[in-house]
């Protein structure tokens, strides 16, 4: 038998050689898909952990704008506590602030609000703004002497920088030139 008296099996036999090369290439390309399905599935969960995440934090801040605003009001009954504190002799007044102070505090406190501790603490211009400077000696260098303003933190991070008065080192104190020297 030659290859001109049967065509058609030779024909069929060449068919299926060609399609074992076929079938031999489908594991691997199973593979490869399910290794794909498997990267997406995980950039799909990174993803969803990152969009959670930045959630969170959207969320933490969203209330910044009020919680500016409060603070202002709350550093007013601050002020007019400081004041009326030895000038009246009437304490209902002064109860009754100290109590709408208390009620601000504990509220701002429930969003994240947290002061900054300034007074007698190393400036850091992270959380503290230099509005004043005074020379001395008796504290050191970079030392915040008075805070003009209180500064606060939201959730860990700054929602409004403490205003201060800053310790310099005094300026070294010059003798005048003997011999009356002048710029003119």
């Amino acid at each position: 038998m030659t290859s001109q008296e049967y065509p058609e099996q030779e024909k069929s036999e060449q068919e299926g050689r060609a399609e074992q090369p076929k079938e031999a290439e489908q594991p691997k390309e199973a593979e490869q898909l399910k290794d794909q399905l498997l990267r997406l599935r995980a950039d799909f969960e990174n993803a969803k952990k990152r969009w959670h995440k930045q959630e969170a934090e959207i969320r933490q801040w969203a209330n910044k704008d009020i919680l500016e605003q409060l603070l202002d009001i709350y550093d007013d009954f601050q002020r007019a506590l400081a004041v009326s504190s030895g000038e009246n002799p009437n304490g209902g007044f002064k109860a009754g602030v100290e109590m709408i102070a208390k009620q601000l505090e504990d509220l701002l406190k429930s969003y994240g609000v947290a002061p900054i501790e300034a007074q007698g603490k190393r400036f850091d211009h992270s959380l503290h703004e230099a509005v004043a400077h005074e020379e001395t000696e008796a504290v050191p260098e970079s030392t915040v002497l008075a805070e003009l303003r209180k500064g606060y933190t939201l959730n860990g991070r700054v929602l409004r920088h403490s205003m201060v008065k800053v310790a310099v080192k005094p300026a070294p104190k010059q003798e005048p030139l003997e011999g009356g020297c002048s710029n003119g």
